[in-house]
């Protein structure tokens, strides 16, 4: 099992450390807002937030002073992750939605609600114990993903019925489909971690199989990632030959 929990882990963060670079490299040449976004979002909440958090944990019973910081550090970076995502969601799919808009700043002050509540009250010691701000940044980390991965289904429906009349591009269609697998794959994962604790009162942490869940689920979400963002030529060449079969 922990060879199969690794496989997941690792896939994940090499496939969100590779994508997120490569999103921010291509906002900086393009300078527009969704590469930035979604760039943040899968740097924060992947290899950054989720990479220091298992280092944090591997040294917490040895270095227990050191733990704390870095628990923060990456607490932060998922934060911030998160309410990239959140902001995408909003400008990509409903840029003109005033409800929209005023939903996201409200889960932004609540993700920066929960981690000032960690500073304050457990100073990070027990940041996956099941308090209040555990509870509301998981929520909302787990709804900004389930939300983008129904956008991404629903835009990606779209397009893909402008590609049986040739008015698409079906690597772009495709692309919305798999970051709708990927977020939500990323998504349920953490649901499940969350409702389990909710159950057990155990942290992910702590329970084998919960970590071979959420690894399997991170592994579904790296697979995505990589081929929306760094697809093979031959992928790439599949695509368009079925779509020009499809649409001719």
């Amino acid at each position: 099992m922990q060879v199969l929990v690794g496989i997941g882990f690792a896939a994940f963060f090499v496939a969100s450390l590779t994508v997120g670079v490569r999103l921010l490299m291509l906002w900086w040449r393009t300078r527009q807002l969704p590469e930035l976004l979604i760039g943040i979002g899968v740097l924060g909440i992947g290899p950054i937030g989720f990479g220091i958090a298992v280092i944090a944990e591997m040294i917490r019973q040895q270095q227990p002073a050191a733990a704390p910081p870095l628990f923060g550090i990456s607490l932060l970076a998922v934060g911030i992750g998160a309410f990239a995502v959140f902001v995408f969601n909003w400008r990509v799919y409903h840029p003109n939605n005033k409800g929209v808009q005023l939903l996201v700043w409200i889960a932004g002050a609540g993700l920066t609600a929960a981690w000032l509540s960690d500073v304050v009250l457990a100073g990070f010691h027990n940041p996956y114990d099941f308090t209040p701000q555990y509870v509301c940044r998981s929520l909302l980390q787990v709804s900004c993903l389930l939300w983008g991965s129904a956008e991404a289904f629903r835009y990606g429906f779209k397009l893909r019925r402008r590609l049986r009349l040739g008015l698409a591009d079906p690597v772009v269609a495709n692309r919305f489909f798999l970051w709708g697998v990927g977020a939500g794959a990323a998504g349920m994962g953490s649901l499940i971690a969350v409702a389990a604790q909710a159950i057990t009162g155990m942290p992910v942490f702590d329970v084998p199989w919960l970590m071979l869940s959420s690894s399997l689920h991170g592994l579904v979400a790296a697979i995505a990632m990589w081929f929306a963002f760094v697809p093979p030529a031959r992928y790439l060449s599949r695509l368009r030959r079925l779509a020009s079969v499809q649409s001719g």
